[in-house]
């Protein structure tokens, strides 16, 4: 059976046209970067998703930010979204899953967020190597 316990969650946005306080304020919480793209007057932005439990986490980000996110994709301020859910793959590891449950991907997908999984191979070394 799988878990759903990412290390790390990240809403990106790229394409942003509204200046980083207009976007603050219309998502209902900071983003964490917001920096310029090679396009002229466009952006882009980072908010951080927490994984203490990520899939209240990610309903929450869908009820908080969900109606101005689908307004400013639809009308182009925000030229694309993806919802980075990261996780470790351990260097010995032979398989890896995760489930995302469909009621968490539904309340992001029916936004226009595009949902990315992101694994990072970790070299694990035991306890007693470091004694």
């Amino acid at each position: 059976m799988s878990q759903f316990e990412p290390f790390a969650i990240a809403l990106r946005l790229s394409g942003v046209t509204v200046d980083q306080h207009a976007l603050d304020t219309a998502l209902k919480q900071l983003s964490v970067r917001y920096e310029p793209e090679d396009a002229d007057n466009s952006f882009y932005a980072q908010v951080d998703v927490p994984v203490n439990n990520p899939v209240r986490a990610i309903l929450e980000l869908a009820d908080r930010s969900g109606p101005a996110l689908a307004a400013m994709l639809e009308d182009r301020r925000i030229g694309r979204a993806v919802l980075d859910i990261a996780f470790d793959y351990p260097s010995e590891g032979e398989s890896m899953s995760a489930r995302l449950p469909a009621h968490a991907a539904a309340a992001i997908a029916t936004l226009g967020v595009d949902i990315e999984f992101s694994v990072y191979l970790v070299d694990v070394e035991d306890d007693d190597d470091d004694a």
